[in-house]
């Protein structure tokens, strides 16, 4: 009987744990990533130098000959459903797709929480960084050359809403975030599922979301290999590098204790 209590007690201590720290998390997460989009949005205005730098891509992408955005776009514009996928994609599973999977970690897979978390925030600070040195000018921006923003043409979407215009930077193609998060949410699921389901999901959802980004005109191919690089390679750093300053700081806190002198 006593037994029986205090496990219960246990597991609502750890309900309200949860409860407590995802209150906590969220209001963390949340504030970064709007302060994120907020300083995205206020570096927005070099126009010159992001269609400077998008020219300059273009041209790399002809000598590596892996200019295919238009082909793939030409293939997309010729059926009303792709179009409708591709702007569905881009636009309603960025935000979702990041929100359940911090939930399925937090929630089931608490003890990796603290690692996917860093891990996120080393993304968006990345990016931010990117952003602010390399502005780019998106592929629906270059009509003249035969692109179109499928979006615009072909949704309701507005980016010259307030509360839209206020957070959108429009020359923050290089890297494309909406494919690194994605690569990023496909690692963790199969890194922290590691059943068959879990790896169908975190391949196929990436891929999706890199033919989406092309189709409708907000990506050029070498956007969508930097974000699935960024992913990549954050997942590779952050965990290594948290665990090299705790063990630093842990080093040092030894060091800095004085030691006891022993009299005999």
């Amino acid at each position: 009987m006593n037994n029986t209590g205090t496990r219960d007690q246990r597991n609502q201590y750890s309900a309200g744990y949860l409860a407590r720290r995802g209150v906590l998390e969220i209001t963390i997460v949340v504030g970064l990533f709007m302060a994120y989009f907020t300083t995205r949005g206020l570096v927005s205005g070099r126009s010159a130098d992001a269609f400077h730098n998008a020219h300059q891509l273009m041209q790399l992408q002809n000598w590596m000959g892996i200019s295919w955005e238009l082909s793939f776009q030409s293939l997309i514009l010729q059926h009303d459903w792709l179009i409708w996928a591709a702007n569905s994609i881009y636009v309603y599973t960025h935000m979702p797709a990041l929100i359940l999977f911090a939930l399925w970690v937090f929630i089931w897979h608490h003890d990796r929480y603290p690692d996917v978390r860093n891990i996120f925030l080393g993304m968006l600070a990345a990016g931010l960084i990117t952003y602010t040195l390399i502005p780019m000018a998106p592929p629906r921006f270059f009509t003249s050359s035969g692109f179109v923003d499928t979006l615009a043409a072909y949704s309701p979407v507005d980016y010259h809403q307030n509360s839209i215009e206020m957070l959108y930077n429009p020359y923050a193609a290089m890297p494309s975030l909406h494919v690194g998060f994605a690569v990023f949410v496909g690692i963790g699921v199969i890194a922290i599922g590691r059943q068959r389901r879990h790896w169908i999901l975190g391949t196929i959802f990436p891929i999706l979301m890199s033919l989406a980004v092309v189709g409708t005109g907000n990506h050029f191919v070498l956007d969508v290999v930097a974000g699935a690089a960024l992913a990549f390679t954050t997942w590779f750093l952050v965990p290594r590098l948290v665990t090299s300053i705790r063990e630093w700081r842990s080093h040092s806190g030894e060091t800095a204790q004085p030691k006891q002198v022993e009299y005999s």
